[in-house]
């Protein structure tokens, strides 16, 4: 196993490159995910491995993010809870005529930024570029995968 430090923020995105992501709100899939790429069984079983852990990570991250926005957030009317970026201020027609930052939202942003921004360290597979040669091709953009990558010698 190798081992590589992260910012909380890029374990959150290694852990969407691997086990793909799709945005919740639009339905659009940003990443299909590396662990259905056509990798060798032992590869797969050892990123499945990663997976868990990162995923344990992602569950823990958003856990923290949702304090927050209990913290700084407002009942959204919908029986939920939302850190609005602006306050709009409204005219009788529903159209905006003032917007300024929600001191709310700067606050939650700087504190989970800093969450983000700590550092941990993760172990994961050797992952050598001849284990990439089967893989399909994906418009992905694995660029925190990438690193995890092992340049080989032409000895090899």
């Amino acid at each position: 196993m190798e081992k590589i430090t992260l910012k909380l923020g890029e374990v959150l995105q290694l852990e969407s490159e691997i086990n793909g992501f799709t945005n919740q709100e639009t339905g659009k899939v940003v990443y299909q995910g590396f662990i259905k790429q056509n990798l060798s069984i032992l590869l797969k079983y050892e990123l499945t491995e990663l997976s868990e852990t990162l995923s344990k990570e992602r569950k823990t991250i958003d856990g923290l993010r949702d304090e927050l926005i209990k913290k700084y957030g407002e009942d959204d009317g919908k029986g939920g809870i939302i850190v609005k970026m602006f306050n709009e201020v409204v005219d009788d027609e529903g159209n905006v005529t003032s917007r300024t930052f929600n001191e709310s939202y700067l606050k939650f942003d700087e504190e989970y930024s800093k969450l983000l921004n700590n550092e941990k360290e993760i172990e994961y597979p050797e992952i050598l570029k001849s284990d990439l040669k089967e893989a399909g091709k994906s418009n992905d953009d694995y660029k925190i995968l990438f690193r995890l990558i092992k340049k080989e010698s032409k000895e090899q």
